[in-house]
């Protein structure tokens, strides 16, 4: 009994100690996204003090500004953008052309 007690112990601890990418919040530091999500598959550095961080196998893209995390986004999200971004393009495109017709 005193073994199971144990391994039940050190079971829930180490359940504890599992770091999570959905943990991640706007608004912590890169410290703290290192200490709860590990170090990202890859890192972009933008123009004006702006980093992408990358866990691809997560599918995760967190977007910092002046080392703060200002976004959390999925793949699937910025697919949903992107497509959105094309139809508004597309629906433009359309009002452009009945203009000069």
């Amino acid at each position: 009994m005193k073994k199971l007690l144990i391994i039940l112990a050190i079971a829930m601890l180490t359940a504890c100690a599992t770091k999570d990418i959905n943990d991640v919040k706007e608004g912590m530091s890169s410290k703290e996204v290192t200490e709860i999500a590990g170090e990202p598959s890859e890192k972009v550095s933008m123009p004006l003090e702006i980093e992408w961080w990358i866990y691809e196998e997560e599918e995760v893209l967190l977007i910092f500004e002046n080392d703060t995390v200002s976004k959390v986004t999925s793949q699937r999200e910025l697919e949903e953008s992107i497509k959105g971004v094309e139809k508004g393009m597309k629906d433009l495109e359309g009002e452009i052309n009945k203009l000069t017709e």
